[in-house]
């Protein structure tokens, strides 16, 4: 029996170093492919050939995932708000059913699926062992590349609204200042990732003239504010300033917003922010939102179908407005589905807030930047979108009991 006990001892010590060793190796594997997801995300995923870089680092994930499940059994976590969103696709894939055109919907039906499906998959390479370094590097890295190709196409290119990599103004706005606030949330404390939040804002503010930054401009700074002036990092005070004040600074907008941007009259963003304040660039979303609506009516519950909304109109694009578009495309029923993920986000982080998290308070910030962005685009097609929900969701729990003010 002593001789028996005495030839298992080196065999398990083998195993178990060969399982520590496939361990390694799977996670270098895992963080490789993370890598390469993120990177095509940015730089690749808008052009021609090249997009598909990005469906097959999601199969690199996939396998890097089914790769550490050999060494090491996968910690998986049921959350609520990711089964919310399963669910959310789930109903997308089956509103093919009964939509106008089903060739199309389909094909928007899968490219959802595969975006949902990537971000799962960082939410559960986060699970089990992935260095959230490693997703804020690559997307510093994205972002700052897309920043200066912004800032060529602005300077020497005579663009007034520069484009980037993604070749969509707003696009490239959304991508740059959500890079922003993913690097607030992913590194807090890193000296280079709050210097870096501030120069992608100001870039994506300067070269694409997208009036959804003065949303991301008022986030970012209630963010700052507290993080400054002890003051603020007291919640109830800080939440009854940020109360009264934001009222009073929307109605000096409304009513001298001419006056107040004078001295920045230059730049595209400040022109179009104008010609919005006095009722122009405004009319065609009006109508898009207004017919998506009665739309909506005509099949309140279920809707005409993901992406139906450029099928069943007369006009051949999306409504530009991500209420009124869910609506239209999956009636009261998607809408609940989908909004019910930022309902879940806020109901978890606003008491950790309360308790002073800072993680919770840029969850806070990114939640309001996303439902104010939604009244002029539509994101719940954005692969940007869905990764953001998926760090939030992945944050929300890791760091809500440990996350204190600094």
């Amino acid at each position: 029996m002593i001789e028996s006990s005495a030839n298992v001892a080196p065999g398990a010590a083998v195993a178990r170093r060969r399982s520590g060793n496939l361990l390694k190796t799977a996670d270098r594997f895992l963080g490789f492919a993370v890598a390469i997801f993120i990177l095509a995300m940015y730089l690749v995923a808008a052009v021609p050939g090249f997009s598909r870089i990005v469906h097959l680092s999601v199969g690199l994930m996939l396998l890097g995932l089914f790769l550490r499940s050999m060494a090491k059994p996968l910690r998986i976590r049921l959350d609520p708000v990711m089964l919310v969103g399963a669910v959310f696709v789930s109903y997308a894939l089956a509103s093919v059913l009964w939509a106008t055109d089903q060739g199309s919907a389909l094909v928007s039906a899968v490219g959802l699926l595969i975006d949902v499906f990537a971000a799962l998959l960082v939410w559960l390479a986060l699970q089990n062992g992935l260095n959230v370094r490693i997703i804020a590097i690559c997307a510093a890295i994205g972002a700052s590349v897309q920043g200066l190709v912004a800032l060529n196409q602005y300077l020497t290119g005579g663009e007034n609204r520069a484009v980037g990599l993604v070749g969509n103004a707003n696009s490239l706005a959304i991508q740059l200042s959500m890079s922003a606030f993913l690097l607030l949330l992913c590194v807090p404390r890193d000296r280079w990732a709050k210097l870096l939040p501030l120069a992608l804002i100001v870039v994506a503010t300067v070269t694409t003239g997208t009036r959804k930054l003065i949303f991301v401009w008022f986030s970012y700074g209630v963010l700052v504010v507290r993080s400054l002036s002890p003051m603020f990092r007291r919640p109830t005070l800080g939440a009854a300033l940020v109360l009264i004040l934001s009222p009073l600074a929307g109605w000096l907008l409304v009513s001298y917003g001419s006056v107040l941007l004078a001295p920045l009259g230059e730049l595209t963003v400040v022109q179009r922010a104008e010609g919005t304040l006095q009722g122009r660039e405004t009319n065609t979303r009006s109508h898009l939102i207004e017919r998506a609506l009665e739309l909506w009516w005509d099949r309140p519950l279920t809707g005409y179908g993901i992406d139906q909304f450029r099928v069943v109109s007369e006009y051949s694009y999306y409504s530009h407005n991500n209420y009124s578009e869910i609506l239209a495309d999956f009636g009261i029923i998607g809408f609940l589905f989908f909004y019910s993920l930022y309902a879940l986000l806020l109901i978890r982080a606003v008491p950790a807030a309360l308790r002073g998290s800072n993680s919770a308070w840029t969850i806070l910030a990114i939640v309001l930047v996303l439902l104010l962005m939604d009244v002029a685009r539509v994101s719940y097609t954005s692969r940007m979108t869905w990764l953001t929900i998926a760090l939030m969701c992945y944050f929300s729990v890791a760091r809500s009991e440990q996350d204190t003010p600094t």
